[in-house]
């Protein structure tokens, strides 16, 4: 899906330490660091990583490793 972070994601969670954003049709991740504010007093989106699910999907072991970590962080 061409430009999908132009819509709004279909999840949004803002934890204070990082955002993460879900777009479920584009099978994106992202987690980003919190906004800051610049000099000028501009609100700014702090450095943003993608992944792309299909690709982790794929990745030998890339669905495993995710299950493990939503397991370790539910206990």
């Amino acid at each position: 899906m061409k430009d999908y972070w132009k819509n709004k994601p279909d999840a949004e969670v803002d934890t204070g330490k990082n955002i993460l954003r879900y777009w479920q049709e584009a099978a994106r991740l992202q987690i980003s660091m919190p906004y800051w504010t610049n000099e000028s007093g501009n609100q700014k989106p702090g450095k943003t990583v993608t992944i792309s699910l299909d690709a982790l999907r794929e990745a030998d072991g890339g669905t495993a490793l995710l299950e493990k970590i939503i397991t370790d962080i539910s206990e």
